[in-house]
């Protein structure tokens, strides 16, 4: 019995360490809980951990991991690294946009990894679109998938969560740059992408950001399209010493039909509180071969005294259905950064 994403590659690896057909091991998975990535493993470790204490022993057993096993004996995030070239207009608009990605492959040295990596590349691990390449006369974008020593699994949204970052920061400069404000200026660019910019106005609608914040508050935007929904957020802060307050985030998504929309409102909140949790605190460090930090004393998470107001607002759509698990991680963190730009 496990909770796993993976139950038939697990069922596999079981079945050829006891040297047993796979269908010899009944493999029993029950509701998850929580798995933000980390059940989703394509190696059994924990599951072959227990197996192999039940061969040895012969006995029925039961093994729960520590917060301290977790931390310190999990898999890590994967590492990437972007490089943008933008040649604006004389409008301030981008005319030409060249990317170049580069990092580590979830897939590679997986059961997966001939089904997915193909020639040396895994496009999985980047979001595929660009929500603003219809409003760019000239784009290129290049991947170069490379291979570390470092353990990875996947991530809460995965590849959405660095590309929005990258592109949602960059959005930001050119709009200060041309002088336009952030939300019109983006309305421009999403002038070809409607369910983009149905999500952007209600954002900037809720937040009200047209109106005037009061003394040392700012705000910051930022929208991205993950798992088919498309989610804009804006975040208001503060700061104070060189410390952040949070104080409120205003959360729109076009999911399409929403079946359950306490369910989307809830994974929403959760995925706000999942990007700014490693937005503000999310580090481990290295010291001779050991993660340093053990648990949430020093791997700390948002608490409640610091988390702000959230406020959900589904758009009215008849679009085609999306996700709403992982959409609401990847605007958070640059809509975060967009404000302490705002606030610099």
């Amino acid at each position: 019995w496990a909770g796993t994403q993976s139950p038939l590659l697990h069922q596999a690896e079981v079945a050829s360490f006891l040297s047993f057909k796979p269908e010899q091991v009944l493999f029993y998975t029950p509701h998850l809980g929580g798995s933000f990535g980390r059940r989703g493993s394509f190696s059994a470790d924990w599951i072959m951990e227990a197996v192999q204490i039940a061969k040895i022993s012969g006995r029925f057993s039961k093994l729960v991991w520590s917060r301290e096993d977790d931390i310190q004996g999990g898999y890590y995030r994967p590492v990437y690294t972007h490089r943008v070239n933008i040649g604006i207009g004389p409008d301030g608009f981008p005319g030409a946009w060249q990317h170049r990605i580069v990092g580590q492959s979830l897939f590679v040295n997986t059961p997966l990894e001939k089904y997915i990596v193909h020639n040396g590349i895994d496009y999985s691990s980047v979001t595929t679109g660009h929500p603003y390449s219809d409003s760019i006369p000239d784009t290129s974008f290049e991947l170069i998938t490379t291979k570390l020593g470092v353990p990875v699994l996947p991530w809460r949204s995965v590849g959405n969560t660095h590309t929005a970052f990258v592109m949602e920061t960059l959005i930001d400069e050119l709009a200060t740059a041309a002088k336009i404000d952030p939300v019109e200026y983006r309305r421009t660019l999403f002038k070809t992408a409607p369910r983009h910019l149905a999500a952007l106005n209600l954002a900037a609608e809720k937040a009200e950001w047209n109106q005037s914040l009061a003394p040392g508050r700012f705000r910051g935007v930022a929208g991205h399209e993950a798992m088919g929904s498309y989610v804009s957020q804006v975040v208001e802060i503060s700061v104070h010493e060189n410390k952040i307050h949070l104080h409120r985030v205003v959360c729109a998504i076009d999911c399409g039909l929403a079946v359950n929309p306490d369910g989307v409102r809830a994974q929403m909140e959760g995925g706000i509180i999942y990007g700014l949790t490693a937005a503000l605190y999310g580090e481990i460090t290295i010291e001779k071969g050991k993660a340093q930090q053990s648990n949430f004393h020093d791997y700390r998470m948002l608490r409640l005294p610091d988390t702000p107001d959230i406020e959900i607002y589904i758009v009215p759509s008849s679009g085609k259905m999306g996700g709403a698990g992982e959409p609401g991680v990847p605007p958070v963190g640059p809509a975060l950064a967009n404000a302490l730009f705002a606030a610099a």
